[in-house]
């Protein structure tokens, strides 16, 4: 058996960093609208979860990797 393998589960997200929820006001009857300037900031991060296969005591590990923009498959082979 190998005794340096380790198990790693890797996980992409993104997210947008314009707020959903806001306050407003309307009078009654009328529905609010809401405006902004639809400057979009998107934000993307890659992480990975590594357990060793056969050595309990040296616990998980999490690495992450913080990226403006998104991932394609040359940035995600590079956080790897």
């Amino acid at each position: 058996m190998n005794k340096r393998a380790w198990i790693v589960f890797l996980d992409e997200s993104g997210v947008s960093l314009l707020p959903q929820v806001r306050r407003t006001y309307a009078p009654r009857g009328r529905t609010p609208l809401l405006r902004h300037r639809l400057n979009w900031k998107r934000a993307s991060m890659a992480a990975a979860l590594g357990c060793h296969a056969s050595d309990p005591d040296r616990g998980p590990r999490l690495c992450f990797h913080l990226k403006p923009g998104s991932y394609d498959t040359a940035a995600l082979i590079e956080v790897l």
